[in-house]
C-alpha cells in the first residue's frame, strides 16, 4: 500500500506478547484516524440511513482485527479508497494525505493481525502428488503413476499450499500400499527374469487376426488393419476402428519396465497432388449429378468452388503423419505416446518408448493420428483411400524388457556380512535420503528394531529390509516437508531446511547430493552460495519441473481442453493442436527463464515459441518439426507475449464463442495482479428474447449486459481488456470478422471485428497489439503480480500484507538487474521471507 512503511521486527514482537489480541485493537487510531473520515465522506451513503451495495461502515466494521470478517472487510475499505472508486466523483474529495493516514492505518493493523494469526498458526507442507512422484523417482528410480493418489486441491492458484494438503484416512492407506509396491519393484526377489524380445510385422495380420508364434507358449493375436500393404509396409491413411494395426492377448513372463519400438516412416502428399487427387472425386460427383439431372447448374458450381477450395486453403499444407501408440494392460487403455512418422519412406526411423508392464494380459495398438479438419468441401471424402493426405508406412513393432532400474534403491545392500549391521547401513542411508536431513541414533535404532522383530516371519533380508523401510516412506518426515513451529516470532531455516525449501521450489524434489552436502557442511545460508546454487539448479534438467508446475498454474495450462472449442464451429482444433498449445506456453516460459530474458516479453514479445503445428495453425512459415523453436514473429502475424497463444485464449473462451469478461478477468488477475472480484448475485445471461440477439456480435452482447447498473461496475473494468483480444476467435484463430454462417463460417456480410476499447483510466486500445503496449507501460503492475506469484509458489502459502515489504524488495532487485526472470528467482530466494519461518 502506498506510503506504508512496515518494521517487521517491532510488528513481531508486539504480536508475540501475551494479550495480542489486545494489540489488534487501536481505539485510539481509529478514533483519531479513521472515525473523522468516514464521518466526512463515506456514512452519508454508509450509515445508519443508507447503506448502499448493503455496506454500512458505522458499525459493520470489526474493531478487533482478529476477527474472521476483518480481513476482508477492512481489506475492502482500503482497495476502494486505494484504486479511487471512493468516494464517488460526485461526491466531496478527500486529500491525498487524508486517505493515506486511513490506508495506513488500516494496512498496519492488518499486519500485525496476519502475524499473530501466523504465530500461532504453522502450516506443514505434504508432499502434493508431483512432489511425491519426483522424490520417489529420485529416491528409489521407480516411475510411479501419482493418478492414483486424491488429486490436490489448489488454494492461492497452487497446489502446493499447505493449508490445502490435507491427509484422511485414505490418504495414508494409499500411501502404506504405495511405499509397498514401490520397494517390491526397486527390491526385487530372487534371479533376474530373462529378457525377451519380440516382433510384431502387422502386414501378416492382413486384415484379419492373426496368431504368431512366441516363446513360452504365447500365441498373440497380430492384426494389420484393412491398410493397404506396400514394399512389405502397412500404409496407415486415415483413422477408423478397422484401420488400426495391433498385437493382443499375451502376457509377460515378467513384471518389469520394457521398452516398445515402433519402426515406420511416412510419406507426405504435395499440394498438387492433393488438388489431383480432390479434382477426380468432385468430377465424379459432379457427372453423377449430372447424369441423374443434366443441365444441372449447381452440381458445376459445386465443382468448381469446391476445387478452389483444395487449391487454396491452408489445411492442406500438410505435415508429417502421425502415430498413436495404445497400451492395453489388464483390459484398461493407456496412451503411451503420440508422434510424428518424419523419416522418408527410403528410411525408416525407430521411435522408442519405455513402459510398465505387468503379467497381465496385454497389447499394444497403433493407431493413425493426423487430424484434418472436416469442412463442407472435404468430410464425404475424407474416409476413401483416394483423398490424399499423410501416410504413416508401418513397417513393425516390438517389445523388449524386463530392463533392470537406473538405480538401485539400497545400494548397501550387499550379500556379505552379517544381517544386524546390513540393516544398520541400509536404514540409515535410506532414512537420510528419504527424510531429507541427518537422522538421529534413536531415529535409526526404531527402524532396526522394526527389522528384527519381523527378520524371523520373513524368508529372506530383503523381504524382512522392506518392511521398515515402508514405514519409512509412510512417516510424516518423509510426507512432509518438516519445519518445526517456534514458540515466538519468525527464524531462520536450518541449513537442511532451506535445501528442501529450494530444491522443492526449483525442482519440485529433493535436494541432490550437492545441495545436501552444502546443508551438512552449514554453507548454503550465504548470499554467494545462495545465487551459484540458483544457477547451478535452474540449469538442470530437473528444473523443467518449475516449469511445468509453476507456468503451468500460473497461466492455467491445466484447464486446457477442459472446454474444448466445438469441433463443427472450429474443425482446425484438434489434438495435437491442444497438446501443442499448452507446450508453447511450457517453452515460451522456460526461454524466458534460460535464456536471461526480461519478464516484460511475459506482456509483448517479437518472437514466439513453436513447433510445426502450431506455425500452422499461426499462419508462420518455414516452420519443421515436432520440435519447439524460438521463431521471430514475422510481419502480419499478430503473435507475441502469453494473452496471445493459444493455451490463453481457449481457457477463456466458451467452446462455441469468444468471452471477453473471461479475456479480461485473465488479463486483470494474470498480467495486473487485480482482482475484480465476484460477479453480482443473480446478474445472469441475457434473456434470449432480446431482439437481433441471434445476429448480434459478442461486443453488442456485452453492450447490452452492460446497460444494467449492477452490472456496469465491474464490466466497465474488465470488458476492455477483452475487448481487445476479440481478433482471436475461440480456438485461438485470428480473425477479421465474426462468423454468422452455416457452422460459425465466416460470410462475406459478416460483421467485422471491433476490437477498439478504452481502459479504466481512459487509455484508447484498438486491438492486440496496442493492448500489448498499454501492459507494457503497466509493466509494475505486472512485476508486482509476478513476484507476488512466485513467492506463493516458494513459501507454500498466500502472501499476505505483512509480505508486502519482501515482495516490493524483489521486484526492486530485480529491475537493478535487467528485469529478467532469473532474477526475479534469485531475489526471492535471497529474502528474509523465504529464509525464515
Amino acid at each position: 500500500m502506498k506510503g506504508v512503511l512496515i518494521s517487521l521486527t517491532g510488528l513481531w514482537a508486539a504480536a508475540a506478547v501475551s494479550g495480542a489480541v489486545e494489540e489488534v485493537r487501536d481505539g485510539a487510531g481509529f478514533a483519531e484516524k479513521v472515525q473523522p473520515f468516514l464521518k466526512e465522506h463515506c456514512l452519508r451513503c454508509h450509515g445508519p440511513e443508507k447503506q448502499k451495495g448493503d455496506v454500512r461502515l458505522d458499525t459493520g466494521l470489526p474493531e478487533n482485527f482478529l476477527e474472521v470478517t476483518a480481513k476482508q472487510k477492512w481489506g475492502d475499505v482500503v482497495e476502494v479508497l486505494n484504486s479511487h472508486e471512493m468516494p464517488p466523483e460526485k461526491e466531496k474529495q478527500p486529500e491525498a494525505a487524508q486517505v493515506a493516514a486511513v490506508v495506513d492505518w488500516v494496512t498496519a493493523q492488518l499486519v500485525k493481525a496476519e502475524l499473530v494469526r501466523r504465530d500461532g498458526a504453522v502450516v506443514l507442507r505434504r508432499l502434493n502428488r508431483e512432489e511425491y512422484g519426483n522424490t520417489i523417482r529420485e529416491l528409489t528410480g521407480v516411475e510411479w503413476d501419482v493418478s492414483g493418489f486424491p488429486a490436490d486441491p489448489a488454494a492461492g492458484g497452487f497446489d502446493n499450499n499447505g493449508r490445502a494438503l490435507t491427509v484422511s484416512p485414505m490418504h495414508m492407506e494409499l500411501y502404506i500400499e504405495a511405499a509397498r509396491r514401490i520397494l517390491d519393484r526397486a527390491l526385487p526377489e530372487g534371479a533376474a527374469p530373462e529378457v525377451v524380445r519380440w516382433r510384431f510385422e502387422p502386414e501378416e495380420g492382413s486384415g484379419d487376426d492373426h496368431r504368431v508364434r512366441l516363446p513360452d507358449k504365447q500365441n498373440p493375436i497380430v492384426h494389420g488393419g484393412k491398410n493397404e500393404k506396400r514394399g512389405g509396409m502397412t500404409v496407415m491413411h486415415h483413422n477408423s476402428w478397422d484401420r488400426n494395426a495391433n498385437a493382443r492377448d499375451f502376457s509377460l513372463p515378467a513384471e518389469g519396465e520394457y521398452i516398445v519400438r515402433v519402426r515406420a516412416a511416412g510419406r507426405v502428399p504435395g499440394r498438387a497432388e492433393v488438388v489431383a487427387a480432390a479434382e477426380k472425386q468432385l468430377a465424379k460427383r459432379r457427372d453423377e449429378e449430372l447424369a441423374k439431372k443434366p443441365g444441372n447448374k449447381w452440381a458445376v458450381e459445386a465443382y468448381e468452388k469446391d476445387l478452389a477450395h483444395f487449391k487454396t486453403d491452408r489445411i492442406y499444407n500438410y505435415g508429417p503423419p502421425r502415430l498413436k501408440l495404445v497400451q492395453d494392460l489388464g483390459g484398461q487403455p493407456r496412451v503411451l505416446a503420440e508422434f510424428d512418422v518424419d523419416a522418408p519412406a527410403k528410411e525408416p526411423r525407430t521411435h522408442e518408448f519405455r513402459a510398465w508392464f505387468t503379467k497381465q494380459k496385454a497389447g499394444l495398438t497403433l493407431e493413425y493420428a493426423y487430424s484434418i479438419p472436416r469442412v463442407l468441401e472435404n468430410f464425404w471424402m475424407q474416409g476413401r483411400d483416394e483423398f490424399a493426405r499423410p501416410e504413416a508406412l508401418l513397417d513393425w513393432f516390438e517389445i523388449e524388457g524386463p530392463f533392470p532400474l537406473p538405480q538401485p534403491v539400497v545400494p548397501v545392500l550387499a550379500p556379505d556380512g552379517e544381517e544386524a549391521g546390513r540393516a544398520r547401513a541400509t536404514l540409515a542411508g535410506f532414512m537420510r535420503r528419504a527424510w531429507r536431513r541427518p537422522v538421529t541414533e534413536e531415529e535409526v535404532s526404531a527402524k532396526v528394531a522394526l527389522f528384527d522383530r519381523v527378520r524371523k516371519e520373513k524368508p529372506s533380508f530383503t523381504a524382512a529390509i522392506k518392511v521398515p523401510l515402508v514405514a519409512v516412506l509412510a512417516s510424516p518426515h518423509f510426507l512432509y516437508l518438516t519445519e518445526p513451529a517456534v514458540e515466538k516470532g519468525p527464524r531462520p531455516l536450518t541449513s537442511h531446511e532451506l535445501a528442501c525449501r529450494l530444491s522443492y521450489f526449483l525442482w519440485c524434489g529433493p535436494p541432490d547430493a550437492a545441495l545436501s552436502a552444502l546443508a551438512d557442511a552449514e554453507k548454503l545460508d550465504t548470499t554467494t552460495t545462495l545465487a551459484a546454487q540458483v544457477d547451478r539448479m535452474l540449469k538442470d534438467g530437473r528444473s523443467g519441473a518449475f516449469v511445468k508446475n509453476f507456468a503451468g498454474q500460473w497461466l492455467g495450462l491445466r484447464e486446457v481442453g477442459a472446454n474444448p472449442p466445438s469441433m463443427d464451429l472450429y474443425p482446425e482444433y484438434d489434438r495435437h493442436l491442444e497438446t501443442s498449445f499448452v507446450e508453447e506456453s511450457r517453452a515460451f516460459f522456460a526461454e524466458v527463464l534460460r535464456s536471461d530474458l526480461g519478464v516484460v516479453n511475459f506482456l509483448r514479445s517479437d518472437f514466439v515459441t513453436v513447433n510445426e503445428r502450431l506455425a500452422r495453425f499461426y499462419g508462420i512459415d518455414g516452420v519443421k518439426g515436432d520440435d519447439f523453436r524460438v521463431v521471430k514473429v514475422p510481419p502480419g502475424v499478430h503473435r507475441g507475449g502469453v494473452a496471445s497463444q493459444g493455451s490463453v485464449l481457449t481457457i477463456t473462451s466458451n467452446g462455441t464463442r469468444t468471452s471477453p469478461v473471461k479475456r479480461g478477468v485473465w488479463v486483470m488477475k494474470t498480467l495486473l495482479g487485480t482482482d475484480p472480484g465476484l460477479p453480482v448475485a443473480n446478474a445472469g445471461d441475457l434473456a434470449p428474447k432480446v431482439p437481433g440477439l441471434d445476429k448480434a456480435t459478442v461486443r453488442q452482447r456485452l453492450q447490452i449486459h452492460r446497460e444494467q447498473p449492477q452490472c456496469a461496475r465491474c464490466h466497465d473494468k474488465i470488458d476492455p481488456l477483452g475487448f481487445a483480444l476479440e481478433n482471436f476467435n475461440a480456438a485461438g484463430q485470428w480473425r477479421e470478422q465474426e462468423g454468422h454462417g452455416y457452422q460459425g463460417r465466416i460470410e462475406k456480410n459478416d460483421p467485422v471485428i471491433d476490437a477498439s476499447s478504452k481502459l479504466p483510466d481512459g487509455t484508447e486500445c484498438r486491438g492486440f497489439d496496442r493492448l500489448g503496449e498499454a501492459l507494457v507501460k503497466r509493466q509494475d503492475l505486472f512485476f508486482h503480480a509476478l513476484a507476488s506469484r512466485l513467492f506463493t509458489y516458494a513459501l507454500g502459502r498466500e502472501p499476505g500484507l505483512a509480505d508486502e515489504p519482501a515482495i516490493k524488495s524483489a521486484v526492486a532487485e530485480m529491475k537493478d538487474h535487467g528485469g529478467t526472470l532469473r532474477s526475479l528467482i534469485q531475489a526471492v530466494v535471497r529474502s528474509d521471507t523465504f529464509r525464515t519461518k
